[in-house]
């Protein structure tokens, strides 16, 4: 629309504006008849007495009032504060706010933190992509015909048929997802888990099932989510970037790691392409794709070869010590020495005593700590045990065993594997042992292959032999958050007795305590894995259960293995297979985006369902393919709490700086009226109180008295509840909500309680820098593992089956069939998931439409130039695609940065359509010690890194 005098005032007086300074372009919401004749509440005050763009220039550094902002429900881990500048009515612009102070006198602040997204959010909230009004399909799914509803009527159908399904079928066949982060920690999530947990949905576990969960660190620690403050990147003296791209993903932070070699620090990159975080590295190992698993094991055979681990932490804070029987290569157990013995005790030998010893703190121990006193474990020699029938059998430490398997992973024999010169794996190594301190950034890109767990697996033994983990500007970085104490309090359907939350606080539990509660909860309540929801119900078993696409080793089929895992009880699903999901109410992801083989979701899950109901800020690929849309209000249209991420040492907060668009609500608002609908609904249908399919009853005649929570939870009361949340998290502790909306961000207070989301495992110190993991290595708190350690021997009986009882390296699997191309990719700098993916000014900054970046050599042979069209194929999918040559990447790779729309490919094939995602059996492993299922814990993974396709020219 070109912008004249005319036009301009007849849009602004119709609809929010958006203004444009750089270009003076201005894009109306609605505008002209079309706003004439749809024209509902209106978001601006009046109309601004402007007489064209001149007085627009003029004024443009002025503004009614600025408000403190931020991005609260993107899945962004972040968390940046911003001034928003209010005129009319409008966000015209947002600017960083910088207040964060040094955490020590001896690291550089945090400021500014904010990103090119975040600076230009105030544009994309008036994009044409907004939802504004609640709306129902009237065509096909997908075919984009929608009814514009009134509120009232949009929430009695919705409770409607939630009542319908929850008293035929079972609450638990409508399943809820909000994906994994697309959450804040604030009131939002607190009115929806709130409402879903009444309701008795199924809730949609999805942390392994968008790739980000380091199965590696939760086989080895029995915990993950373990992070610190970004700016502890900076006390690190050695830092490997490894399957990472912080210059993508972590913009506010990397300036640390960078800043870090001002002090001396080496910066190493791991990557098989010259990524733009390798631009910055000293040193750059250019693996082959997939052999990450056997570089690391090739460092550790360095290590331990030349005696250059750290004895004591080693025998302290690892399994390596502990006696393997020679026999079966298993732990020696009191139950093989004793009579009625446990087999989750387990022994040293004692070079004091000359006998085996107890090892302290395994999950079978009385001993809650793993301090070895008077004893000193053996790391070396073969010795004998007496056996409890009599017998004796030959023992030796793990770390030989480990010895010996490590001699496969010679640095000769690793650069037969990874590509990588074996005196540049020497090098690595020794300079990684003798570092003061020696992190690896690995973060979620590492949880994203098929064998990621094995690389996890490697990094985690190369970390513990140089003594870093759990160490200051030491260990394996992953992720964190802080807990909000008070949102479980909310969100939680059950009340929590005053006496339980005094005595959490006074007396927390120990980390493997915890575990133990999490998991037998995890089984009381109706969670599912993604992956194993779409495995029964979305036809997903259709890929994963073909054998040439998994693992080629595998003894059995992965079928074979996921019937024996169900029998078991280690894995679950909800619904379960012969009750199908009937609604699907999902709040910001983008499902038909994100999933695997999304086509098979599309043809066997959907048919199932009775209505899918999406609450979203705008229209999305799945949005398209929904039934209802309810409109949510805006990042900058309500209050919020971003998620606390543990990068920075503060939790960020937004006001509402503008009203929200047109009929748009917070999803406080929207929960709570759909709460207060289901009851009336249930009382006009005489519904009475039942039990579900978890013997729990289910009152919905009394729905919103419940929900409400003595009026906190009420429609008007949102502030109340945020004020609650601030003053009664120990995160927190002495602020309130008024000082946290008029800073935008308040220092933490401590850490907050042990939980899914935080693993820190460290006491809180004012004026420090955090750092995971302290309460294992300065208190001697045992690890949440079967052995209380950092446990590198699996004996489990699937583990030895494979051959992954000790870490080792597999190729990936032909995941797509017999095709000469590995199609992997990262998150986009230009975008957090799909929602910027669209956005008019940063589509400029990059090709501005989906591209795959190719290696010049296999361009060549098949004949592509720069920006082709092309055509990708393999056995389970096809899409079309720009190709951009680039010599930055290995011949066999292809590349594509994440998260464009369906819409902006041909015929809205998406490039997920051509991954299958294969499971790897190992995650549906149960019953041993910490290998088991808990929410946010241990499921099957997507693995969307590796598919093998094929590229021609369109």
């Amino acid at each position: 629309m070109e912008l004249s005098r005319r036009n301009f005032l007849r849009g602004a007086g119709a609809a929010a504006v958006s203004l444009t300074l750089a270009n003076l372009e201005f894009a109306s919401v609605l505008s002209g008849e079309a706003a004439a004749q749809t024209a509902g509440p209106v978001s601006l005050p009046g109309l601004p007495n402007y007489r064209g763009w001149e007085d627009v220039f003029r004024q443009k550094w002025t503004w009614d009032k600025i408000t403190k902002g931020t991005h609260t429900r993107t899945n962004c881990i972040a968390a940046c504060s911003w001034n928003l500048y209010v005129k009319d009515g409008i966000v015209w612009r947002e600017e960083q706010n910088t207040i964060y102070q040094p955490s020590h006198p001896t690291v550089p602040d945090m400021n500014p933190r904010g990103c090119q997204k975040g600076g230009c959010y105030s544009q994309l909230n008036y994009e044409p992509s907004r939802l504004k009004y609640p709306m129902r399909r009237v065509g096909e799914r997908g075919s984009g015909k929608w009814e514009r509803m009134d509120w009232d009527a949009t929430l009695t159908q919705v409770a409607d048929t939630l009542l319908d399904v929850a008293t035929t079928d079972g609450p638990d066949c409508v399943v809820y997802d909000h994906g994994t982060t697309n959450i804040d920690f604030g009131t939002s999530t607190a009115a929806e888990m709130r409402f879903f947990g009444l309701l008795g949905a199924t809730v949609m576990d999805s942390w392994a099932g968008v790739g980000d969960l380091p199965m590696g660190a939760i086989q080895t620690w029995g915990h993950f989510n373990a992070d610190g403050t970004s700016d502890d990147w900076f006390n690190s003296d050695y830092i490997l970037i490894w399957i990472a791209n912080p210059v993508y993903t972590r913009i506010p932070d990397v300036h640390f790691m960078w800043e870090a070699r001002y002090r001396g620090a080496k910066v190493v990159s791991i990557a098989p392409d010259y990524n733009p975080s390798t631009v910055h590295a000293d040193l750059w190992l250019n693996l082959r794709m997939g052999t990450d698993a056997a570089l690391g094991l090739a460092m550790a055979q360095v290590i331990i070869s030349e005696n250059l681990f750290k004895t004591d932490y080693v025998r302290e804070q690892t399994d390596l010590p502990f006696l393997v029987r020679d026999d079966n290569k298993q732990y020696l157990r009191q139950s093989d020495v004793q009579s009625g013995g446990k087999d989750d005790i387990f022994y040293f030998w004692d070079e004091t005593t000359k006998q085996i010893a107890e090892a302290p703190g395994s999950q079978g121990h009385k001993t809650q700590e793993i301090r070895l006193g008077a004893v000193t474990p053996a790391l070396h020699g073969r010795f004998q045990a007496k056996l409890a029938d009599g017998r004796t059998v030959a023992v030796r430490p793990l770390l030989e065993g480990l010895t010996d398997h490590l001699q496969q992973y010679t640095p000769e024999k690793a650069a037969q594997i990874t590509g990588v010169n074996a005196e540049m794996i020497r090098r690595v190594a020794r300079e990684a042992a003798k570092a003061k301190a020696a992190m690896i950034f690995a973060s979620w890109g590492a949880c994203k292959h098929y064998h990621s767990d094995l690389a996890q697996r490697a990094m985690c033994l190369l970390m513990a032999l140089t003594g870093n983990q759990g160490k200051r500007g030491g260990g394996i970085r992953i992720g964190a958050w802080y807990s909000v104490d008070a949102l479980n309090q909310i969100s939680n359907e059950v009340e929590i007795p005053f006496y339980a939350k005094w005595l959490m606080q006074m007396f927390p539990p120990k980390t493997r305590d915890f575990e133990n509660f999490m998991r037998k909860h995890s089984w009381e309540r109706p969670f599912t894995p993604t992956m194993t929801f779409l495995y029964v119900h979305g036809g997903m078993n259709e890929v994963v259960d073909r054998k040439d696409f998994g693992d080629p080793t595998l003894p059995r089929g992965v079928a074979e293995y996921v019937k024996e895992a169900m029998d078991k009880k280690w894995l679950r699903v909800s619904p379960p297979p012969e009750r199908p999901p009937r609604v699907y109410f999902y709040t910001g992801v983008n499902p038909l985006r994100r999933w695997p083989v999304p086509q098979l979701a599309r043809k066997h899950l959907w048919p199932k369902l009775k209505m899918i109901v999406n609450v979203n800020v705008r229209m999305s690929s799945s949005g398209l393919q929904s039934d209802i849309l309810l409109p949510a209000a805006s990042y900058y249209e309500k209050i919020g709490l971003k998620y606390p991420q543990s990068l920075v040492p503060y939790v960020v907060f937004g006001d509402q700086a503008v009203q929200p668009m047109e009929e748009s609500k917070s999803e406080y608002e929207i929960f709570a009226m759909l709460a207060q609908k289901m009851q009336d609904r249930a009382r006009a249908r005489g519904l009475k109180p039942f039990k579900d399919h978890y013997g729990i009853e289910r009152d919905y005649a009394n729905f919103w008295e419940k929900y409400r929570l003595d009026g906190m939870m009420e429609v008007g009361n949102e502030e109340a509840a945020m004020d609650h949340l601030v003053q009664n998290s120990s995160v927190t502790n002495g602020f309130t909500w008024k000082d946290a909306k008029e800073r935008g961000a308040l220092p933490i207070q401590s850490y907050g309680r042990y939980g899914p989301h935080n693993s820190i495992c460290s006491d809180f110190k004012p004026g420090d820098t955090v750092w995971p993991q302290q309460w294992f290595t300065e208190k001697k708190e045992p690890w949440p593992t079967l052995t209380g350690r950092q446990q590198f021997l699996l004996d489990h009986a699937w583990y030895v089956e494979m051959k992954e009882a000790l870490p080792v390296h597999k190729e990936p699997p032909l995941a797509g069939g017999n095709y000469p191309l590995r199609l992997t990719g990262g998150h986009t700098r230009w975008s957090i998931h799909a929602i910027w993916r669209d956005q008019r000014h940063l589509l400029r900054l990059q090709r501005g439409q989906p591209v795959m970046y190719m290696n010049i050599d296999d361009a060549k042979k098949r004949g592509l130039n720069d920006h082709d069209y092309v055509r990708v194929f393999n056995d389970v999918g096809s899409f079309h695609i720009h190709v951009k040559p680039t010599p930055s990447l290995q011949p066999g790779q292809v590349v594509i940065y994440h998260a464009w729309e369906n819409h902006q490919f041909k015929d809205w094939i998406q490039s997920q359509e051509a991954v299958p995602s294969p499971w790897k059996p190992l995650h549906v492993a149960g019953g041993y010690g910490h290998i088991h299922y808990r929410m946010f814990y241990a499921a099957p993974s997507h693995s969307p890194r590796g598919a093998t396709v094929e590229v021609v020219k369109a």
